[in-house]
């Protein structure tokens, strides 16, 4: 994912970052060829390459081509003697021509490229509304169920047994209306991430029927972004309800902690039970079930290491970049 999200941010709207890169590495090559001198003779005017590209990648084509222009100006008339004139010698006009040449390949895969990067933002920014429409009307069709169930009720009689399973259900289909709003709920980027964390948490203990589980949660502040935070909140709620499924089967009590650190630009994050740990047979099926395939699919979004742990309980980990 983030791979992807710098990719997604060399856009053709910096041309001062473009102008500012290419300048720089213009000053660079510059220098190189009167230190090397003789030395440079021959390929002196491909040390302007770099400056070319990058100042394509962050400024886009058309400050790219400015500097390929003022590339090869000052490369015709002052890398080749007589210095500050258009006279070439024959060996001088094969490397101009290949200096130009390569100078054009550059122009055009800088292009190219810029419009593949257009496109894969603007994909990337259509299926992102179209995720979000799905979570919202998922949680619309949840909260219209309850409603359902909650004029049924009304024509059972009260506190019968009919009554109050409709109640129960309809009061479990409002918590999960409700964690589902808040996995996806782009005001959580200005909440603590312990305070959202313990939130979510709390909903998903209640949805599961389960009251008498206790959490702990002590996480450090992180600065992520709202993409990497939902990411990271769908692994947690994944992790928390296969504890809530799986973790006490024979026990209405339990604990589940969850602990987030950050030390060194990383951050580790530890959920842990103390139910009755994994099965046997997760070692033999080297954990490639939906359950943890998501979980991996989740943690790679997040350029993460995800491993499991047996023993007294169940322990998740995940190490990923801040």
């Amino acid at each position: 994912m983030r791979a992807a999200s710098i990719f997604r941010r060399l856009r053709r709207d910096r041309p001062w970052l473009g102008l500012a890169a290419g300048a720089a590495f213009f000053a660079i090559a510059a220098g190189l060829r009167w230190l090397l001198g003789g030395l440079a003779e021959g390929f002196g005017p491909m040390l302007f390459l770099p400056a070319i590209m990058l100042a394509g990648l962050f400024g886009g084509i058309r400050v790219a081509l400015g500097f390929a222009a003022v590339c090869v100006l000052i490369a015709w008339t002052w890398f080749f003697p007589p210095y500050g004139t258009f006279t070439l010698e024959g060996h001088e006009r094969i490397t101009m021509v290949i200096f130009v040449l390569t100078a054009g390949l550059e122009l055009y895969v800088i292009r190219s490229l810029n419009i593949a990067i257009d496109d894969l933002s603007k994909a990337h920014e259509r299926s992102s509304t179209m995720f979000r429409e799905l979570q919202h009307r998922v949680a619309n069709n949840l909260q219209f169920v309850a409603r359902v169930l909650l004029h049924e009720k009304r024509s059972i009689e009260k506190g019968s047994t009919g009554a109050l399973a409709l109640e129960a259900a309809m009061s479990r289909l409002n918590l999960m209306a409700r964690v589902h709003r808040r996995l996806h709920d782009p005001t959580a980027i200005d909440l603590p991430i312990e305070e959202y964390l313990e939130d979510l948490c709390t909903d998903l203990v209640k949805a599961s029927d389960r009251p008498n589980i206790q959490l702990t949660i002590n996480a450090d502040p992180l600065g992520l972004d709202l993409e990497s935070l939902m990411t990271l909140s769908l692994i947690v709620a994944e992790v928390v309800t296969n504890s809530l499924k799986h973790a006490f089967p024979n026990r209405m009590d339990g604990t589940i902690s969850i602990a987030i650190t950050t030390e060194n630009h990383m951050c580790t994050l530890i959920i842990a039970d103390d139910g009755c740990g994994m099965p046997s047979t997760f070692e033999k099926t080297k954990g490639n079930g939906l359950g943890q395939g998501i979980l991996k699919n989740l943690a790679s979004q997040l350029d993460g290491e995800l491993s499991f742990g047996r023993g007294s309980g169940t322990t998740v980990c995940l190490v990923f970049p801040e």
